[in-house]
Protein backbone atom coordinates (compact mmCIF):
# COMPACT_ATOMS: atom_id res chain seq x y z
CA UNK A 1 0.00 0.00 0.00
CA UNK A 2 1.08 3.57 -0.67
CA UNK A 3 1.38 5.98 2.27
CA UNK A 4 1.08 8.99 0.03
CA UNK A 5 0.33 10.03 -3.50
CA UNK A 6 1.36 13.11 -5.40
CA UNK A 7 -1.06 14.19 -8.08
CA UNK A 8 0.19 16.66 -10.66
CA UNK A 9 -2.92 18.35 -11.97
CA UNK A 10 -1.99 20.40 -14.99
CA UNK A 11 -4.61 23.08 -15.59
CA UNK A 12 -2.70 25.11 -18.18
CA UNK A 13 -4.83 23.92 -21.11
CA UNK A 14 -7.96 25.13 -19.35
CA UNK A 15 -6.64 28.34 -17.81
CA UNK A 16 -5.01 29.40 -21.08
CA UNK A 17 -8.48 29.90 -22.55
CA UNK A 18 -9.79 31.77 -19.52
CA UNK A 19 -11.26 29.02 -17.33
CA UNK A 20 -9.89 30.38 -14.07
CA UNK A 21 -11.82 30.02 -10.83
CA UNK A 22 -12.56 27.33 -8.27
CA UNK A 23 -12.38 23.71 -9.42
CA UNK A 24 -13.39 20.48 -7.72
CA UNK A 25 -10.99 17.53 -7.82
CA UNK A 26 -12.35 14.10 -6.98
CA UNK A 27 -10.47 11.07 -5.64
CA UNK A 28 -12.25 7.77 -6.18
CA UNK A 29 -11.17 4.96 -3.86
CA UNK A 30 -10.27 1.64 -5.45
CA UNK A 31 -11.09 -0.31 -2.28
CA UNK A 32 -14.52 -0.56 -0.67
CA UNK A 33 -13.43 1.06 2.60
CA UNK A 34 -12.02 4.16 0.97
CA UNK A 35 -14.40 7.08 0.84
CA UNK A 36 -14.77 9.27 -2.19
CA UNK A 37 -13.00 12.53 -1.37
CA UNK A 38 -13.29 16.00 -2.83
CA UNK A 39 -11.35 19.18 -2.32
CA UNK A 40 -11.16 22.45 -4.19
CA UNK A 41 -8.32 24.48 -5.58
CA UNK A 42 -8.36 28.04 -6.89
CA UNK A 43 -6.98 28.34 -10.39
CA UNK A 44 -5.87 31.62 -11.92
CA UNK A 45 -5.63 31.93 -15.70
CA UNK A 46 -2.43 30.59 -17.26
CA UNK A 47 -1.21 28.90 -14.10
CA UNK A 48 -0.06 25.31 -13.56
CA UNK A 49 -1.26 23.82 -10.28
CA UNK A 50 0.25 20.82 -8.51
CA UNK A 51 -1.93 19.21 -5.84
CA UNK A 52 -0.43 16.98 -3.11
CA UNK A 53 -2.79 14.46 -1.49
CA UNK A 54 -1.90 12.02 1.30
CA UNK A 55 -3.91 8.78 1.30
CA UNK A 56 -3.68 5.56 3.27
CA UNK A 57 -4.71 3.23 0.48
CA UNK A 58 -3.92 2.69 -3.13
CA UNK A 59 -6.40 4.68 -5.15
CA UNK A 60 -7.49 5.26 -8.69
CA UNK A 61 -7.47 9.00 -9.22
CA UNK A 62 -10.19 10.67 -11.26
CA UNK A 63 -9.39 14.35 -11.59
CA UNK A 64 -12.60 16.22 -12.41
CA UNK A 65 -12.63 19.97 -12.95
CA UNK A 66 -15.83 21.92 -12.47
CA UNK A 67 -15.75 25.67 -12.68
CA UNK A 68 -17.84 27.32 -9.97
CA UNK A 69 -17.51 30.66 -11.75
CA UNK A 70 -19.68 30.27 -14.85
CA UNK A 71 -19.53 34.01 -15.63
CA UNK A 72 -16.07 35.33 -16.31
CA UNK A 73 -17.73 38.65 -17.12
CA UNK A 74 -20.90 39.75 -15.36
CA UNK A 75 -22.76 42.89 -14.36
CA UNK A 76 -26.24 44.08 -13.32
CA UNK A 77 -28.23 46.50 -15.46
CA UNK A 78 -31.30 48.35 -14.11
CA UNK A 79 -33.93 50.20 -16.13
CA UNK A 80 -37.27 51.87 -15.32
CA UNK A 81 -40.02 53.64 -17.26
CA UNK A 82 -43.27 55.27 -16.14
CA UNK A 83 -46.30 53.10 -16.97
CA UNK A 84 -50.03 52.77 -16.40
CA UNK A 85 -52.58 49.97 -16.68
CA UNK A 86 -53.83 51.44 -19.95
CA UNK A 87 -50.55 50.36 -21.55
CA UNK A 88 -49.35 46.87 -22.47
CA UNK A 89 -45.87 45.47 -21.92
CA UNK A 90 -44.02 43.31 -24.44
CA UNK A 91 -40.95 41.42 -23.20
CA UNK A 92 -38.55 39.92 -25.74
CA UNK A 93 -35.81 37.82 -24.14
CA UNK A 94 -33.53 34.93 -25.05
CA UNK A 95 -31.32 32.73 -22.88
CA UNK A 96 -31.71 33.13 -19.12
CA UNK A 97 -34.30 32.92 -16.34
CA UNK A 98 -37.20 35.36 -16.22
CA UNK A 99 -39.29 36.54 -13.28
CA UNK A 100 -42.23 38.97 -13.67
CA UNK A 101 -44.17 40.32 -10.68
CA UNK A 102 -47.22 42.57 -10.60
CA UNK A 103 -46.97 45.04 -7.73
CA UNK A 104 -49.94 46.95 -6.28
CA UNK A 105 -49.52 50.73 -6.43
CA UNK A 106 -46.53 50.63 -8.79
CA UNK A 107 -46.64 53.25 -11.56
CA UNK A 108 -43.65 52.13 -13.62
CA UNK A 109 -41.97 49.14 -15.18
CA UNK A 110 -38.74 48.16 -13.43
CA UNK A 111 -36.24 45.72 -14.89
CA UNK A 112 -33.04 44.35 -13.41
CA UNK A 113 -30.90 42.07 -15.54
CA UNK A 114 -27.88 40.02 -14.55
CA UNK A 115 -25.64 39.96 -17.61
CA UNK A 116 -23.36 36.91 -17.83
CA UNK A 117 -20.81 35.96 -20.48
CA UNK A 118 -17.84 33.63 -20.79
CA UNK A 119 -15.64 36.24 -22.49
CA UNK A 120 -15.39 39.97 -23.05
CA UNK A 121 -16.43 39.88 -26.71
CA UNK A 122 -19.77 38.27 -25.87
CA UNK A 123 -20.24 40.47 -22.81
CA UNK A 124 -19.81 43.67 -24.83
CA UNK A 125 -22.83 42.64 -26.94
CA UNK A 126 -25.18 41.92 -24.02
CA UNK A 127 -27.71 44.44 -22.76
CA UNK A 128 -31.28 45.55 -22.10
CA UNK A 129 -33.44 48.30 -23.60
CA UNK A 130 -36.76 49.64 -22.27
CA UNK A 131 -38.75 51.98 -24.50
CA UNK A 132 -42.22 53.38 -25.02
CA UNK A 133 -43.75 53.01 -28.48
CA UNK A 134 -47.15 53.51 -30.10
CA UNK A 135 -47.83 49.81 -29.50
CA UNK A 136 -46.91 50.02 -25.82
CA UNK A 137 -43.84 49.48 -23.67
CA UNK A 138 -41.16 47.13 -25.00
CA UNK A 139 -38.45 45.50 -22.89
CA UNK A 140 -35.82 43.74 -24.98
CA UNK A 141 -32.74 41.68 -24.16
CA UNK A 142 -29.93 41.90 -26.71
CA UNK A 143 -27.43 39.09 -27.33
CA UNK A 144 -24.37 38.50 -29.51
CA UNK A 145 -25.00 37.00 -32.94
CA UNK A 146 -25.30 33.21 -32.62
CA UNK A 147 -22.78 32.51 -35.36
CA UNK A 148 -20.04 33.97 -33.17
CA UNK A 149 -20.56 31.35 -30.44
CA UNK A 150 -18.09 28.47 -30.52
CA UNK A 151 -17.08 25.73 -28.10
CA UNK A 152 -17.97 26.48 -24.46
CA UNK A 153 -18.74 30.15 -25.01
CA UNK A 154 -21.97 31.33 -23.38
CA UNK A 155 -24.00 34.47 -22.85
CA UNK A 156 -27.23 34.87 -20.88
CA UNK A 157 -29.36 37.43 -19.05
CA UNK A 158 -31.35 36.54 -15.92
CA UNK A 159 -34.14 39.11 -15.75
CA UNK A 160 -36.42 40.31 -12.95
CA UNK A 161 -39.29 42.63 -13.92
CA UNK A 162 -41.81 44.46 -11.74
CA UNK A 163 -44.96 45.88 -13.36
CA UNK A 164 -48.15 47.58 -12.14
CA UNK A 165 -50.51 44.94 -10.76
CA UNK A 166 -52.79 43.67 -13.53
CA UNK A 167 -50.73 45.02 -16.46
CA UNK A 168 -51.31 43.26 -19.81
CA UNK A 169 -48.10 41.38 -20.62
CA UNK A 170 -46.77 39.59 -23.70
CA UNK A 171 -43.63 37.44 -23.36
CA UNK A 172 -41.47 36.04 -26.16
CA UNK A 173 -38.75 33.83 -24.66
CA UNK A 174 -36.32 31.24 -26.04
CA UNK A 175 -34.86 29.34 -23.07
CA UNK A 176 -34.69 29.39 -19.29
CA UNK A 177 -37.22 29.03 -16.48
CA UNK A 178 -40.03 31.56 -16.16
CA UNK A 179 -42.08 32.67 -13.13
CA UNK A 180 -44.92 35.16 -13.63
CA UNK A 181 -47.41 36.46 -11.06
CA UNK A 182 -49.84 39.35 -10.75
CA UNK A 183 -50.22 40.48 -14.38
CA UNK A 184 -53.35 41.10 -16.43
CA UNK A 185 -53.99 39.27 -19.70
CA UNK A 186 -50.88 37.16 -20.32
CA UNK A 187 -49.49 35.71 -23.54
CA UNK A 188 -46.36 33.54 -23.55
CA UNK A 189 -44.41 32.20 -26.54
CA UNK A 190 -41.62 30.00 -25.21
CA UNK A 191 -39.17 27.45 -26.62
CA UNK A 192 -37.78 25.64 -23.58
CA UNK A 193 -37.71 25.85 -19.82
CA UNK A 194 -40.27 25.49 -17.04
CA UNK A 195 -43.16 27.95 -16.76
CA UNK A 196 -44.87 28.88 -13.48
CA UNK A 197 -47.85 31.27 -13.69
CA UNK A 198 -50.10 32.40 -10.83
CA UNK A 199 -52.51 35.13 -9.66
CA UNK A 200 -53.38 36.40 -13.15
CA UNK A 201 -56.11 39.05 -13.46
CA UNK A 202 -57.15 38.08 -16.98
CA UNK A 203 -56.66 35.24 -19.46
CA UNK A 204 -53.54 33.10 -20.01
CA UNK A 205 -52.38 31.87 -23.41
CA UNK A 206 -49.22 29.77 -23.64
CA UNK A 207 -47.45 28.36 -26.71
CA UNK A 208 -44.55 26.24 -25.51
CA UNK A 209 -42.19 23.72 -27.10
CA UNK A 210 -40.79 21.90 -24.06
CA UNK A 211 -40.71 22.13 -20.29
CA UNK A 212 -43.16 21.74 -17.44
CA UNK A 213 -46.08 24.18 -17.12
CA UNK A 214 -47.90 25.13 -13.90
CA UNK A 215 -50.82 27.57 -13.99
CA UNK A 216 -52.97 28.47 -10.98
CA UNK A 217 -55.31 31.19 -9.73
CA UNK A 218 -56.46 32.70 -13.05
CA UNK A 219 -59.46 35.04 -13.37
CA UNK A 220 -60.08 34.34 -17.09
CA UNK A 221 -59.65 31.49 -19.57
CA UNK A 222 -56.50 29.37 -19.95
CA UNK A 223 -55.27 28.12 -23.33
CA UNK A 224 -52.09 26.01 -23.61
CA UNK A 225 -50.42 24.50 -26.67
CA UNK A 226 -47.47 22.42 -25.55
CA UNK A 227 -44.96 20.15 -27.26
CA UNK A 228 -43.62 18.17 -24.32
CA UNK A 229 -43.64 18.35 -20.55
CA UNK A 230 -46.23 18.00 -17.82
CA UNK A 231 -49.16 20.43 -17.50
CA UNK A 232 -50.72 21.28 -14.12
CA UNK A 233 -53.67 23.72 -14.05
CA UNK A 234 -55.55 24.66 -10.87
CA UNK A 235 -58.13 27.26 -9.80
CA UNK A 236 -59.34 28.82 -13.05
CA UNK A 237 -62.55 30.88 -13.10
CA UNK A 238 -62.98 30.55 -16.86
CA UNK A 239 -62.46 27.61 -19.21
CA UNK A 240 -59.36 25.52 -20.00
CA UNK A 241 -58.31 24.52 -23.53
CA UNK A 242 -55.30 22.20 -24.00
CA UNK A 243 -53.31 20.80 -26.94
CA UNK A 244 -50.43 18.64 -25.72
CA UNK A 245 -47.81 16.48 -27.42
CA UNK A 246 -46.48 14.47 -24.50
CA UNK A 247 -46.51 14.58 -20.73
CA UNK A 248 -49.10 14.14 -18.01
CA UNK A 249 -52.03 16.55 -17.66
CA UNK A 250 -53.74 17.45 -14.38
CA UNK A 251 -56.58 19.99 -14.22
CA UNK A 252 -58.62 20.87 -11.13
CA UNK A 253 -61.02 23.51 -9.79
CA UNK A 254 -62.25 25.01 -13.09
CA UNK A 255 -65.34 27.22 -13.27
CA UNK A 256 -66.36 26.45 -16.86
CA UNK A 257 -65.41 23.81 -19.47
CA UNK A 258 -62.23 21.74 -19.81
CA UNK A 259 -61.37 20.69 -23.38
CA UNK A 260 -58.37 18.63 -24.44
CA UNK A 261 -58.27 18.98 -28.21
CA UNK A 262 -55.31 16.67 -28.78
CA UNK A 263 -53.03 14.70 -26.47
CA UNK A 264 -50.20 12.57 -27.84
CA UNK A 265 -49.14 10.65 -24.76
CA UNK A 266 -49.41 10.83 -21.00
CA UNK A 267 -52.22 10.48 -18.50
CA UNK A 268 -55.08 12.98 -18.11
CA UNK A 269 -56.63 13.67 -14.72
CA UNK A 270 -59.50 16.17 -14.31
CA UNK A 271 -61.24 17.10 -11.03
CA UNK A 272 -64.01 19.50 -9.98
CA UNK A 273 -65.18 21.15 -13.19
CA UNK A 274 -68.18 23.49 -13.28
CA UNK A 275 -68.91 22.87 -16.97
CA UNK A 276 -68.25 20.07 -19.47
CA UNK A 277 -65.15 17.88 -19.83
CA UNK A 278 -64.21 16.79 -23.34
CA UNK A 279 -61.25 14.97 -24.90
CA UNK A 280 -61.34 15.11 -28.71
CA UNK A 281 -58.26 13.04 -29.56
CA UNK A 282 -55.95 11.04 -27.30
CA UNK A 283 -52.95 8.84 -28.08
CA UNK A 284 -51.67 6.85 -25.13
CA UNK A 285 -52.23 7.18 -21.42
CA UNK A 286 -55.21 6.89 -19.09
CA UNK A 287 -58.07 9.37 -18.67
CA UNK A 288 -59.77 9.83 -15.31
CA UNK A 289 -62.21 12.42 -13.97
CA UNK A 290 -64.28 13.26 -10.92
CA UNK A 291 -66.57 16.08 -9.87
CA UNK A 292 -67.58 17.14 -13.40
CA UNK A 293 -70.94 18.97 -13.24
CA UNK A 294 -71.57 19.04 -16.98
CA UNK A 295 -71.31 16.43 -19.73
CA UNK A 296 -68.29 14.17 -20.22
CA UNK A 297 -67.09 13.17 -23.68
CA UNK A 298 -63.95 11.06 -24.11
CA UNK A 299 -62.74 8.63 -26.81
CA UNK A 300 -64.64 5.33 -26.78
CA UNK A 301 -61.54 3.23 -26.08
CA UNK A 302 -60.81 5.24 -22.91
CA UNK A 303 -64.24 5.09 -21.33
CA UNK A 304 -63.48 1.93 -19.40
CA UNK A 305 -60.72 3.81 -17.56
CA UNK A 306 -62.83 6.71 -16.41
CA UNK A 307 -64.01 7.42 -12.91
CA UNK A 308 -67.07 9.53 -12.23
CA UNK A 309 -67.41 11.81 -9.25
Amino acid sequence: MMSGLRIAALFAAYSAVGFGGEYAVGLLGQEADVDQRYFTVDVEPVVDVAVHVDVDHEVVVDVQMRSSDACSFEADQSLSLAASLSEALAINVGSGDLRIEGVAGLDEVRAVGRLCASDEELFDNLGLTLEETRQGIILSAHYPEQRNWRGNRKASIDLTVQVPLGMVTDVDDSSGDMTITGTGDLRIDDSSGNIDVSAIEGFVRIDDSSGGIEVRDVMGDVSIEDGSGGIDVDDVRGSVLLDDGSGGIRVSEVGLDVVVEDDGSGSIRVENVGGDFRVDDDGSGSISHSGVEGEVSIPQDKKRKRRRG
